[in-house]
């Protein structure tokens, strides 16, 4: 029997953009059997718009952030029997093959695999930029990477392809985070089982430029992300969560990140009630870390 495939889409207020996505879906050459969007109580008139979609299953819930979407259609897909599970944001925009990209290169049942995040204005840049825990090595433009097929690592929910197996090993993504770092808890989960994670350069998802600036060099590096409100109230709790439970957290990282992070809002993004509110936003992570077993 054919392996069935499951796309799973969460979206929140962006109509236009989950149109594009959709569209791109339904034009893979390997046709996917299912497509969920989870809708995360949007206001303007996605939920009008699924409802007349019959080739889509329409998750509709109260805003239950990305980690409370991602639970949800993940969790109908698996319990739907499906083999694999490819998921993204409503602002993914694969190409017609990547989906086929990401077939062709499976491994084993268990291996991870990622589309390879492109900007959707400058197709030469690497959106988010590119870290790569094998080689210790950051990518932000497609030249680094030429003649490559892998990288080690991958931008989760962006095109990310998850096998029923390893679903059942690592379990679904934790709600409680809601959104800014519940991919990176997911992922780190993943890599705690001993499973590899992969990005194929061949498969392609365009995604909407993310905007951010560069602090020092070696050591000292630190790529600041322009934060907006739910950026400055769920980071800063979530990330000392996070690197608390997977032993990754030491004083100097949390310092650094924090202090990096304040000093962008300040100075760069200059938003004093941005500052006020991540400061506010660090001493409720103290306590959600102390209260929470988010693994």
């Amino acid at each position: 029997m054919s392996e069935r495939i499951c796309a799973v889409v969460v979206t929140h207020n962006r109509l236009t953009l989950l149109q594009e996505c959709i569209e791109s879906l339904r034009n893979q050459t390997r046709s996917l059997d299912e497509i969920i969007v989870v809708n995360n109580d949007s206001k303007d008139g996605t939920k009008e718009w699924l409802n007349k979609q019959k080739d889509l299953t329409s998750i509709h819930q109260e805003n239950l952030g990305g980690a409370g979407g991602f639970y949800n259609g993940i969790k109908a897909a698996y319990e739907m029997g499906y083999d694999w599970i490819w998921c993204m944001d409503d602002d993914c925009l694969p190409t017609a093959i990547s989906l086929q990209q990401l077939l062709d290169f499976r491994k084993n049942d268990f291996t991870i695999l990622n589309s390879f995040i492109l900007s959707k204005t400058n197709k030469f840049k690497i959106n988010f930029g590119f870290f790569d825990y094998a080689e210790k090595v950051f990518y932000d433009n497609i030249d680094q990477v030429s003649g490559k097929t892998f990288l080690h690592g991958a931008g989760f929910f962006n095109g990310t392809l998850f096998s029923r197996k390893a679903v059942a090993k690592v379990g679904l993504p934790n709600p409680k985070l809601f959104i800014y770092g519940d991919e990176y808890e997911y992922y780190l989960r993943y890599l705690k089982n001993d499973i590899d994670i992969l990005t194929v350069t061949s498969s392609i998802v365009y995604h909407p430029e993310q905007r951010y600036k560069y602090f020092g060099k070696g050591k000292l590096f630190y790529r600041f992300n322009y934060l907006n409100d739910l950026g400055v109230k769920y980071f800063p709790r979530n990330i000392m969560a996070i690197w608390y439970y997977y032993e990754e957290f030491t004083f100097r990282k949390l310092v650094k990140t924090y202090f990096c992070d304040l000093a962008g809002l300040l100075f760069i993004q200059k938003k004093i009630r941005l500052v006020l509110k991540y400061v506010f936003a660090i001493l409720s992570g103290v306590l959600f870390t102390l209260k929470n077993e988010i693994g």
